[in-house]
């Protein structure tokens, strides 16, 4: 049986864009726990933006 890759495996082969692009929406995520009626849409996409050309 072939075991899946493990979370560490696949952060370690993430892109540097890649994890600053993870650790945006993992800060939204975690404001959005302290606000009830955040909509994070336009913060999302703007993190993408900062990171895609």
């Amino acid at each position: 049986m072939t075991e899946g890759r493990t979370e560490k495996q696949v952060l370690e082969e993430l892109s540097n864009e890649e994890r600053a692009l993870l650790k945006r929406v993992l800060e939204i995520e975690r404001a959005k726990l302290h606000l009830s009626a955040y909509d994070a849409t336009d913060d999302l996409l703007d993190a993408v933006r900062e990171i895609l050309p």
